[in-house]
């Protein structure tokens, strides 16, 4: 199928099996308890409407991520996790190894805070900017 020049993923007309799939997740939300008959039934309707893809995805839009896009949160979720770890192991670890040297060599001007100061800031970014972009993938809806 050719699409008009300009027109985005969003604007194309809907195909059946994009309604069906769409049927299918409000099926097993309702399955799952997340929604009465009446919000089933007015949803489907909505569905049945739409003729694009963006119209389509309006009725599910409130609903959690289920499946495939969930386990995808998920793993990134972890993935986000094991860096914040890695870098804080590898921020305290080297602050300490800094600090011996500095107790060992004589404790004179305590020069490992010209380490010590930078790499505490940019830690707490990484974990605040992990954090942000944690909340910002758990409000998105694909």
């Amino acid at each position: 199928m050719l699409a008009r020049p300009g027109a985005t993923t969003a604007t194309l007309r809907l195909s059946d099996v994009d309604r069906e799939r769409a049927l299918a997740e409000l099926k097993a939300h309702y399955a799952e308890g997340r929604l009465s008959i009446r919000e089933l039934e007015a949803r489907v309707e909505d569905i049945l409407r739409s003729r694009t893809r963006r119209e389509v995805a309006a009725p599910l839009r409130d609903l959690p991520l289920r499946g495939v896009r969930r386990l995808i949160l998920v793993r990134i979720r972890r993935f986000q996790r094991a860096m914040l770890r890695m870098h804080l192991f590898a921020y305290a670890a080297s602050n300490a190894s800094l600090v011996g040297i500095w107790e060992l060599t004589g404790q004179g001007v305590f020069w490992p805070a010209l380490f010590l100061i930078p790499s505490t800031a940019l830690v707490c970014g990484h974990a605040a900017a992990s954090r942000m972009f944690t909340r910002a993938l758990g409000r998105l809806r694909w």
